[in-house]
């Protein structure tokens, strides 16, 4: 499996996690939709938040764009910007 794949599988368990349950990983992983689509809230968005911030060691600043955060992609893409820095 390739980085990347590893990645984004970590990624949608996140996801899964902080949603406790009302997000599978595979309705993470679908590109199709964001994450409000399938029924994150706030409480959920902030374990994840806080999830990603521990496991990759990044800081996430509420007071920027968060858009990332809506898909297992665009979280993708941010740890990734964040690890090229």
């Amino acid at each position: 499996m390739k980085t990347e794949e590893i990645l984004h599988d970590r990624v949608a368990e996140l996801i899964a996690a902080a949603s406790n349950g009302t997000v599978t990983t595979q309705q993470a992983s679908d590109a199709s939709s964001n994450l409000l689509e399938k029924g994150f809230t706030s409480l959920s968005f902030l374990q994840l938040i806080d999830a990603v911030e521990n496991e990759f060691g990044l800081y996430i600043d509420l007071e920027e764009d968060t858009t990332f955060l809506g898909s297992v992609d665009g979280i993708v893409g941010f740890i990734r910007a964040q690890q090229a820095q």
